[in-house]
C-alpha cells in the first residue's frame, strides 16, 4: 500500500447521490466507520444524521465490515468512499 506522509492516505469522500465531495488526510489505521461518520459530519454540515442510515462502498462494492480499517481494506491514496444512503435501491442485508 503506497502510504503518504507518516501513515497517512488522502481520502477522497463522496455522496454521489446528493453531488457531495470532501478529500481528507487520515490514518490508515482509520477504520472504515470512522471515515464514514467524518464525511457524513463535515458534507451534510450537521451531526444529527444517523451514520447506520448509510452504507460505505469502495471500489463500487458494499464494505462488509466497516470497523475494518482503510489498510484493511487496501485502500489506496485518492481512492474513492462512496456513502449511500439505505432507501428504495439500497436494502439492508436482512437480519431475522
Amino acid at each position: 500500500m503506497s502510504e503518504t506522509d507518516a501513515g497517512t492516505v488522502t481520502v477522497r469522500l463522496v455522496m454521489p447521490d446528493r453531488w457531495l465531495e470532501h478529500i481528507a488526510e487520515l490514518p490508515t489505521r482509520t477504520s472504515v466507520e470512522d471515515a464514514k461518520r467524518l464525511g457524513l459530519r463535515t458534507m451534510l454540515l450537521r451531526e444529527t444524521d444517523d451514520p447506520a442510515e448509510y452504507f460505505v462502498e469502495y471500489a463500487e462494492r458494499k464494505v462488509p465490515d466497516e470497523s475494518a480499517s482503510l489498510q484493511d481494506i487496501g485502500f489506496r491514496p485518492r481512492d474513492i468512499l462512496s456513502i449511500r444512503a439505505y432507501d428504495l435501491g439500497h436494502y439492508r442485508a436482512f437480519e431475522g
